[in-house]
């Protein structure tokens, strides 16, 4: 099937020609023929371009809503692959943290050891609780915060696949077509001197 650029092309030439031929028939123009409509050559001529004119303009506006749609897809699919990244390095960072307070907590140990102190009573154990409270706690701030970027992307893709959903080719080649298809048969109501 051509595309609707070429088929506009298309439609355009043999209107045009067509006009110009003796009982050939104006496309789109309620069936009159220029012959019967009383039609000039130039005033042929002139309805066929429009009639061409007004389907390239058709086929551009599905082209650019189809563009439009893909992109907005494409957007989509890339703030989720964001999101996805966005985990995957909260979660690397949050267990770096956990090995920074493991290596935190083993020097800790070591040197409470190292002055004789019992590491499971009083002031040694209550140092070793903090320390991993506040490694846990980190660890979860790392893993909030990539959430929360993760949630802000998808959030990001749903607007833009929502644009993809409502990009409609078809409706804004049809609304080029019917806006188009008024012009002309303005044109042809003035050549053919109804309009007058």
């Amino acid at each position: 099937m051509c595309e609707p650029v070429t088929l506009g092309l298309i439609a355009g030439a043999a209107t045009s020609f067509g006009a110009v031929g003796a009982g050939a028939t104006v496309a789109g123009v309620a069936g009159a023929t220029a012959t019967t409509a009383g039609l000039s050559a130039m005033q042929a001529l002139a309805l066929g371009a429009s009639v061409g004119g007004t389907v390239m303009s058709a086929g551009s506006a599905y082209q650019q809503s189809q563009v439009a749609k893909q992109t907005a897809q494409n957007n989509a699919k890339m703030a989720e692959f964001q999101a996805q990244d966005v985990q995957k390095r909260g979660e690397e960072e949050a267990q770096a943290v956990q090995r920074r307070g493991a290596a935190i907590k083993s020097a800790q140990r070591v040197n409470l050891a190292s002055k004789g102190l019992d590491l499971t009573y009083g002031t040694a154990a209550d140092l070793q609780d903090q320390t991993d409270f506040f490694t846990q706690s980190d660890v979860a701030t790392a893993r909030t915060n990539a959430a929360k970027d993760a949630w802000a992307k998808r959030a990001m893709g749903a607007n833009y696949q929502g644009q993809a959903n409502a990009e409609n080719p078809l409706m804004m080649a049809g609304g080029s077509l019917l806006g188009g298809a008024g012009q002309v048969a303005d044109k042809w109501y003035r050549y053919s001197g109804k309009g007058a």
